[in-house]
Protein backbone atom coordinates (compact mmCIF):
# COMPACT_ATOMS: atom_id res chain seq x y z
CA UNK A 1 0.00 0.00 0.00
CA UNK A 2 1.30 3.45 -0.90
CA UNK A 3 0.84 6.84 0.60
CA UNK A 4 0.71 10.17 -1.26
CA UNK A 5 2.11 13.16 0.56
CA UNK A 6 1.13 16.43 -1.09
CA UNK A 7 3.41 19.42 -1.13
CA UNK A 8 0.74 22.00 -0.22
CA UNK A 9 2.75 25.12 -1.11
CA UNK A 10 3.30 23.65 -4.58
CA UNK A 11 -0.41 22.72 -4.85
CA UNK A 12 -1.51 26.27 -3.90
CA UNK A 13 1.06 27.84 -6.24
CA UNK A 14 -0.15 25.68 -9.14
CA UNK A 15 -3.80 26.49 -8.40
CA UNK A 16 -3.03 30.22 -8.26
CA UNK A 17 -1.01 30.05 -11.47
CA UNK A 18 -3.88 28.36 -13.33
CA UNK A 19 -6.84 30.30 -11.90
CA UNK A 20 -5.53 33.87 -11.68
CA UNK A 21 -5.60 34.52 -15.47
CA UNK A 22 -9.15 33.11 -15.69
CA UNK A 23 -10.40 35.29 -12.82
CA UNK A 24 -8.60 38.33 -14.25
CA UNK A 25 -10.10 37.79 -17.72
CA UNK A 26 -13.59 37.27 -16.29
CA UNK A 27 -13.38 40.38 -14.10
CA UNK A 28 -12.20 42.45 -17.08
CA UNK A 29 -15.20 41.24 -19.10
CA UNK A 30 -17.58 42.01 -16.22
CA UNK A 31 -16.05 45.49 -15.81
CA UNK A 32 -16.44 46.33 -19.49
CA UNK A 33 -20.03 45.05 -19.44
CA UNK A 34 -20.80 47.11 -16.34
CA UNK A 35 -19.37 50.24 -17.98
CA UNK A 36 -21.60 49.68 -21.01
CA UNK A 37 -24.75 49.10 -18.92
CA UNK A 38 -24.22 51.90 -16.37
CA UNK A 39 -26.35 54.98 -17.04
CA UNK A 40 -24.35 57.60 -18.95
CA UNK A 41 -26.56 60.66 -18.43
CA UNK A 42 -25.59 63.48 -16.14
CA UNK A 43 -26.73 63.24 -12.54
CA UNK A 44 -29.13 66.13 -11.97
CA UNK A 45 -30.94 67.20 -8.87
CA UNK A 46 -34.59 68.30 -8.86
CA UNK A 47 -33.60 71.92 -9.40
CA UNK A 48 -32.12 70.95 -12.76
CA UNK A 49 -28.59 71.79 -11.64
CA UNK A 50 -25.94 69.23 -12.50
CA UNK A 51 -24.63 67.51 -9.40
CA UNK A 52 -20.91 67.50 -8.92
CA UNK A 53 -18.86 64.37 -9.21
CA UNK A 54 -17.98 61.84 -11.81
CA UNK A 55 -20.44 59.91 -13.99
CA UNK A 56 -21.42 56.49 -12.65
CA UNK A 57 -19.45 54.53 -15.26
CA UNK A 58 -16.21 56.24 -14.26
CA UNK A 59 -16.69 55.39 -10.54
CA UNK A 60 -16.51 51.64 -11.22
CA UNK A 61 -13.52 49.99 -9.55
CA UNK A 62 -12.00 46.54 -9.69
CA UNK A 63 -9.57 44.79 -7.35
CA UNK A 64 -7.96 41.38 -7.65
CA UNK A 65 -7.01 39.63 -4.40
CA UNK A 66 -4.74 36.59 -4.51
CA UNK A 67 -4.39 34.80 -1.19
CA UNK A 68 -2.98 31.47 -0.07
CA UNK A 69 -6.08 29.52 -1.06
CA UNK A 70 -8.27 32.11 -2.80
CA UNK A 71 -8.27 34.17 -5.99
CA UNK A 72 -10.99 36.78 -5.81
CA UNK A 73 -12.02 39.81 -7.90
CA UNK A 74 -14.27 42.58 -6.53
CA UNK A 75 -16.08 45.01 -8.81
CA UNK A 76 -18.17 47.89 -7.53
CA UNK A 77 -18.93 51.60 -7.76
CA UNK A 78 -17.72 54.25 -5.35
CA UNK A 79 -20.54 56.75 -5.99
CA UNK A 80 -22.85 56.98 -2.96
CA UNK A 81 -25.95 56.94 -5.19
CA UNK A 82 -24.87 53.87 -7.21
CA UNK A 83 -26.85 51.51 -4.97
CA UNK A 84 -30.15 53.30 -5.68
CA UNK A 85 -29.51 53.08 -9.41
CA UNK A 86 -28.64 49.37 -9.19
CA UNK A 87 -31.21 48.22 -6.61
CA UNK A 88 -33.95 50.81 -7.03
CA UNK A 89 -35.60 52.59 -4.11
CA UNK A 90 -38.98 52.77 -2.44
CA UNK A 91 -41.05 55.94 -2.51
CA UNK A 92 -39.86 58.26 0.25
CA UNK A 93 -40.17 61.80 1.55
CA UNK A 94 -37.40 64.35 1.10
CA UNK A 95 -37.46 67.00 3.83
CA UNK A 96 -35.62 70.33 3.73
CA UNK A 97 -32.93 71.00 6.28
CA UNK A 98 -33.00 73.68 9.01
CA UNK A 99 -34.96 76.60 7.67
CA UNK A 100 -34.00 76.05 4.03
CA UNK A 101 -36.44 75.13 1.29
CA UNK A 102 -36.13 72.70 -1.61
CA UNK A 103 -35.94 74.30 -5.06
CA UNK A 104 -37.28 72.34 -8.06
CA UNK A 105 -38.16 72.73 -11.69
CA UNK A 106 -41.68 71.33 -12.03
CA UNK A 107 -43.14 71.05 -15.54
CA UNK A 108 -46.67 70.28 -14.40
CA UNK A 109 -46.57 73.17 -11.92
CA UNK A 110 -45.42 75.52 -14.68
CA UNK A 111 -48.38 74.44 -16.83
CA UNK A 112 -50.82 74.93 -13.94
CA UNK A 113 -49.52 78.39 -13.12
CA UNK A 114 -49.48 79.35 -16.82
CA UNK A 115 -53.11 78.27 -17.15
CA UNK A 116 -54.17 80.26 -14.07
CA UNK A 117 -52.16 83.36 -14.95
CA UNK A 118 -53.85 83.68 -18.37
CA UNK A 119 -50.73 84.52 -20.34
CA UNK A 120 -48.86 86.59 -17.75
CA UNK A 121 -45.25 85.77 -16.93
CA UNK A 122 -44.95 82.55 -14.95
CA UNK A 123 -42.35 81.27 -12.54
CA UNK A 124 -40.02 78.46 -13.53
CA UNK A 125 -38.81 77.35 -10.08
CA UNK A 126 -40.95 76.08 -7.21
CA UNK A 127 -40.05 75.98 -3.51
CA UNK A 128 -41.20 73.28 -1.07
CA UNK A 129 -40.55 72.32 2.56
CA UNK A 130 -40.81 68.63 1.59
CA UNK A 131 -41.55 66.52 -1.47
CA UNK A 132 -42.66 62.95 -2.05
CA UNK A 133 -40.08 61.16 -4.21
CA UNK A 134 -41.68 58.33 -6.23
CA UNK A 135 -38.60 56.12 -5.91
CA UNK A 136 -36.55 54.45 -8.59
CA UNK A 137 -38.90 51.75 -9.84
CA UNK A 138 -36.71 50.58 -12.70
CA UNK A 139 -33.36 49.52 -11.35
CA UNK A 140 -30.48 49.13 -13.80
CA UNK A 141 -28.59 45.93 -12.97
CA UNK A 142 -25.30 47.18 -14.35
CA UNK A 143 -23.24 44.92 -12.04
CA UNK A 144 -25.17 41.67 -11.64
CA UNK A 145 -26.17 41.24 -15.29
CA UNK A 146 -22.57 41.12 -16.63
CA UNK A 147 -21.53 39.04 -13.61
CA UNK A 148 -24.05 36.32 -14.48
CA UNK A 149 -23.42 36.57 -18.21
CA UNK A 150 -19.62 36.43 -18.23
CA UNK A 151 -19.23 34.39 -15.05
CA UNK A 152 -21.37 31.57 -16.39
CA UNK A 153 -19.73 31.80 -19.82
CA UNK A 154 -16.33 31.23 -18.16
CA UNK A 155 -17.53 28.27 -16.08
CA UNK A 156 -18.23 29.96 -12.73
CA UNK A 157 -21.32 29.44 -10.58
CA UNK A 158 -22.88 32.85 -9.93
CA UNK A 159 -25.33 33.88 -7.23
CA UNK A 160 -26.89 37.24 -6.39
CA UNK A 161 -29.48 38.46 -3.92
CA UNK A 162 -33.05 39.01 -5.14
CA UNK A 163 -34.35 42.46 -5.95
CA UNK A 164 -35.26 44.49 -2.89
CA UNK A 165 -36.06 48.15 -3.27
CA UNK A 166 -35.22 49.92 -0.08
CA UNK A 167 -34.41 53.41 1.08
CA UNK A 168 -30.77 53.62 0.12
CA UNK A 169 -28.39 56.58 0.40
Amino acid sequence: MGRVILDYPAVYATAQKLTTPLVKRTSTQIMSGARRLAPHGDHRSGSGRRKGGRPLASTLTSTLDVGVNIVQARIGATADWAATIHQGSKPHRIISKRGKVLKFQWKRGTLLVKHRSKGRRTQRMFYFEFVHHPGNKRPVRFLTTPMHQFGRANGFVTKSLPVSRSRLP
